[in-house]
C-alpha cells in the first residue's frame, strides 16, 4: 500500500462537494423571472426618483432666482455714485455708461461698464463696482494733460486757441471742459493736427522730444517753459517766462539744459540777460544779450541839423549861454577834430541785439 504524506489532501474541495449532488433529482426554488422584474422595477424608480429631484431643483433654482433677485423691486438701481480726479461730469458718465435708475442692478456687468468709461480719450482708467441692494460705484482716473498742441500756420484746423491736448504718454484728447489750470499749460506748436485722433498716442520725434523737454524742467525746476516750438522738426525752440528763446536738439535734452545752467551761470555774474542761446552745438554756444531797458524820464539826445544851428539855453543867471560860451573860446587856437579812438575795450559785450554776440566753452 502506497503511503502519502501528512496533511495532504487527496481531493479539492470542488470535487468534495460533488459527492453529495444527487444526480435526476431538480430542486424547486423561487421564479428567476419574478426576480428580475423585481430588479428592473427598483431601477426604474430610482431613475424617476433622481430626474424629478433633478427637474424640482431646476425649477426652484430659476424659479427661485427671478423671484428673490430679478422681479425683486428691491434690487432696482437707485443710486449712482460718480467720483473723478478731472473734469469728466456724471452726466457724461452716466450717458455712455448707459445706467438708468429703475432698472435691476443685476442686469449690467461691471466689466461692460468699465470699458465704455474707457471709450473716452481723456479717461486713463474706471472701476465699476457693485453694492447690494441698489448701488453701484463709478471712479475714474482721467489723464493729466502736460501741454496744448497748436496746429501748424496755413492748417485747415489752425484757430486762434488750441483744441487738443496731451498727457505725458503723448496720448491726444479734447478736453470736454476747460480749467484755469489747463489755460496755464504750454503750448506745443506747428504740428500737424489734422490727422491726429483722440485717444491714440502720438509718434512724432519732435513732439516726444517736447514733452521730454516739459518733464525734466518741470521735475528739476531749471525754468519754466511758456512754449514750444517744433515747426522745424529737427530743432525745438522753446521760449522760458524772461521771453528768452532757447534752442535744443532733439536728442541729449539733459546733457543741453546742464549746459544752458553753466551759460546762464556766467551770464548771470555778467549782469546780463539772454534773449537767444542754441545750445545743439556743445562747445562754443552762440548767445545773444537783451537790450538794457531806458529809463522812462531819460530820452534819447536830439541829433543836430546839418548846416543849423544850435538852439539858445537860457542860463539860471538870465545870461546867454551861447553867447558866454562864445566870447570864452574867442583868442584860443582852433583844435582839430576828435578822431575816433582806435582802441577798444575787447571785454565790454556788444549789446546791438543781433549776429553771435559772445561765445561760451564749456568744460
Amino acid at each position: 500500500m502506497k503511503r502519502h504524506p501528512k496533511n495532504h489532501r487527496l481531493t479539492s474541495n470542488r470535487e468534495r462537494r460533488k459527492q453529495y449532488f444527487v444526480h435526476g433529482v431538480v430542486k424547486r426554488g423561487t421564479n428567476e423571472t419574478w426576480l428580475g422584474i423585481r430588479r428592473w422595477t427598483g431601477r426604474l424608480f430610482k431613475v424617476l426618483v433622481l430626474a424629478a429631484l433633478a427637474g424640482g431643483i431646476y425649477y426652484g433654482g430659476t424659479q427661485g432666482w427671478k423671484k428673490l433677485f430679478w422681479d425683486n423691486p428691491d434690487y432696482a438701481l437707485s443710486n449712482i455714485t460718480f467720483s473723478t480726479d478731472g473734469t469728466l461730469t456724471r452726466d457724461q458718465a452716466i450717458a455712455v455708461t448707459k445706467l438708468k435708475t429703475g432698472v435691476n442692478i443685476f442686469s449690467y456687468k461691471t466689466s461692460a461698464l468699465r470699458e465704455a468709461l474707457r471709450t473716452l480719450p481723456q479717461v486713463e482708467g474706471a472701476e465699476v463696482t457693485r453694492y447690494l441692494p441698489n448701488r453701484i460705484e463709478i471712479s475714474v482716473r482721467e489723464r493729466k494733460p502736460t501741454a496744448w498742441l497748436a496746429a501748424a500756420p496755413g492748417e485747415k484746423s489752425a484757430g486762434e486757441e488750441p483744441t487738443h491736448l496731451l498727457d505725458a504718454s503723448g496720448i491726444v484728447f479734447k478736453p470736454r471742459h476747460v480749467t484755469h489750470d489747463f489755460k496755464a499749460l504750454p503750448v506745443i506748436s506747428g504740428v500737424q493736427t489734422e490727422d491726429l485722433e483722440p485717444g491714440k498716442p502720438i509718434r512724432k520725434a519732435e513732439v516726444l522730444a517736447a514733452l521730454e523737454l516739459l518733464r525734466i524742467t518741470r521735475e528739476t525746476g531749471a525754468f519754466k517753459v511758456m512754449s514750444v516750438d517744433v515747426s522745424r522738426a529737427y530743432c525745438l525752440v522753446a521760449t522760458d517766462q524772461k521771453r528768452a528763446q532757447i534752442t535744443f536738439g532733439l536728442d541729449d535734452i539733459a546733457d543741453q539744459i546742464e549746459r544752458l545752467g553753466a551759460v546762464r551761470a556766467e551770464v548771470k555774474d555778467r549782469g546780463q540777460e539772454i534773449q537767444t542761446i542754441n545750445l545743439i552745438p556743445m562747445r562754443n554756444i552762440p548767445v545773444t544779450f537783451m537790450q538794457p531797458p531806458v529809463p522812462e524820464g531819460d530820452e534819447p539826445a536830439e541829433q543836430p541839423v546839418p548846416g543849423g544851428r544850435p538852439g539858445n539855453v537860457k542860463g539860471k543867471t538870465g545870461g546867454d549861454a551861447a553867447a558866454a560860451g562864445k566870447d570864452k573860446d574867442k583868442g584860443k587856437p582852433a583844435r582839430k577834430r576828435d578822431e575816433p579812438s582806435k582802441t577798444k575795450d575787447s571785454n565790454a559785450p556788444k549789446n546791438d541785439g543781433g549776429g553771435l554776440l559772445k561765445h561760451f566753452r564749456t568744460a
